[in-house]
């Protein structure tokens, strides 16, 4: 593809996305309030124990290899064959690593179910793994249209079929029955929508470099798992399965934002970033726009979610999920490092900057590993508000690093993140006034919920439209969205 061509479906791209995850939203939330209903927390902390050790082997699949080639401008037939082999040998030697794994990993949870959780999970694992060059190469060629019927297949036959188990078992069934099947359905859907076909395996005379540079991204990919998910495992090492099933939908609803918005946003950036890289200023801009945008949605959405965190997760949770609506608050802050932090390994792998990505992950998971740490004599909650300090700090920090070379620097980032502050300052405001509201009225969740968003995302909207450079950056992100930018 030609410059032309590949801003034309950069544009589109969005909004092929967004609308996905406008569906995927309508379908989250009643799952989000429907599931928790009729499955307990004990069910979801099973759950989050089997997840772990996938969202673990996941990021071996590939060994950070389909970076190393969508970091490149073009991309030769044989490459992404060798690709889609390497895979599938990933896949079947990490499915029978994952089957012997599996009594360990309930040992060490000390939940002998966790065992037959994994060995049914292992069906979706493997289909996905066969897919995922399929999947590689409508990303390299930004199909997000067909992508984005896709995911919407999935994601409606994953919470059909939960809900159905659910309504039967009421238990960690439901969940695993959900997650093979829209496995299943995305691989094949993959498969065949991607219209490729691999050839006949053989070795690259690049491999070598090709696995030097996978190395490095797939230990800032480890790195960045286990900084995610510490609080997680160390919470269901030390508290057992129904704390963690708190901790887990507490974060279910944190990343909402990521998973519905900035997401969409972010996931086309990689491979424009790639077909970019000889024009500086056009590679600049285009990364630049995306902070920004980023930024006008994670910074009120950080905001709102610690003045709400409580009446919000019992509002869509239940009653019994009071302690998942305190972890909320204490992950809020954390939205906030999305609009920074989300996209900047892309500026790493399209500036063949991956010794430095490696290198920067391991600092962060440290980092993150002493923030949990710290919080976690005070219980689940304490876990959290350690999650999210750390994590502040250290995106602040890969950023700095990113800005050392390349045409993006610190300031770039926050002169593009500046924009947004209206718009939090707003939703501080407005949603202060619903809480404190809330409490003098003593309101019940679900208005308390209402009262608090509901003011805090109109003050946001006015003042973010009565500040000239935050009403450009609002009239801007329209515009890219309607693919007129």
């Amino acid at each position: 593809m030609d410059i032309g061509e590949i801003q034309r479906r950069a544009r589109k791209g969005p909004r092929a996305l967004l609308a996905r995850r406008a569906f995927a939203v309508c379908i989250g939330l009643i799952a989000t309030v429907v599931i928790p209903r009729f499955v307990p927390p004990r069910a979801y902390g099973l759950a989050a124990m089997s997840a772990a050790i996938f969202a673990l082997a996941e990021m071996f699949k590939d060994f950070g290899l389909t970076n190393a080639l969508l970091r490149k401008g073009d991309i030769r037939p044989a490459e992404i064959s060798f690709l889609f082999w390497f895979n599938a040998a990933a896949t079947v030697a990490l499915t029978v690593l994952i089957a012997l794994a599996a009594p360990l990993a309930a040992i060490f949870f000390g939940e002998p179910m966790v065992a037959p959780v994994m060995l049914a999970s292992l069906v979706g694992f493997a289909a996905g793994g066969l897919s995922l060059q399929h999947r590689s190469v409508m990303i390299r060629d930004l199909r997000f249209d067909e992508m984005a019927v896709i995911d919407g297949c999935t994601i409606l036959l994953q919470f059909a079929v939960t809900l159905a188990v659910a309504v039967v078992t009421h238990d960690v069934w439901a969940i695993v029955a959900g997650s093979v099947a829209a496995g299943l359905l995305g691989a094949g859907l993959n498969i065949v929508v991607s219209r490729w076909k691999p050839g006949p395996p053989q070795w690259l005379p690049e491999a070598r470099t090709l696995f030097a540079f996978g190395a490095n991204t797939s230990l800032y990919a480890f790195s960045i798992f286990a900084a995610n998910n510490v609080a997680a495992i160390l919470i269901g090492r030390l508290f057992g399965p129904a704390p963690l099933g708190q901790y887990n939908r507490a974060v279910a609803l944190q990343v909402i934002p990521a998973n519905n918005a900035v997401g969409p946003l972010a996931q086309a950036v990689l491979p424009v970033l790639a077909g970019l890289r000889s024009e500086a200023a056009l590679y600049r801009k285009t990364y630049l726009d995306l902070v920004r945008h980023l930024n006008m949605i994670a910074l009120p959405a950080a905001v709102l979610m610690t003045l709400a965190g409580p009446p919000l997760a019992v509002a869509a949770l239940g009653p019994q999920w009071v302690q998942s609506g305190l972890v909320l608050q204490a992950l809020g802050p954390a939205v906030a490092a999305l609009g920074f932090g989300y996209a900047v390994s892309d500026l790493f792998i399209t500036q063949d900057r991956s010794k430095e990505l490696g290198l920067l992950g391991l600092f962060e998971l440290i980092f993150r590993l002493l923030g949990v740490a710290a919080g976690l004599p005070f219980g689940v909650v304490g876990a959290a508000a350690g999650f999210s300090a750390s994590t502040l700090i250290v995106v602040l920090i890969r950023i700095a690093v990113a800005g050392r070379s390349g045409p993006v620097s610190f300031g770039d980032h926050l002169a593009a993140a500046a924009p947004a502050l209206p718009l939090a300052l707003g939703a501080l405001i407005g949603g202060g006034t619903g809480l404190y509201g809330a409490v003098r009225l003593a309101l019940e969740p679900l208005p308390a919920a209402i009262a608090i968003c509901g003011l805090g995302a109109l003050f946001s909207g006015v003042l973010g439209l009565a500040v000239a450079p935050s009403r450009r950056a609002l009239l801007g992100m329209a515009a890219a969205l309607r693919g007129s930018a």
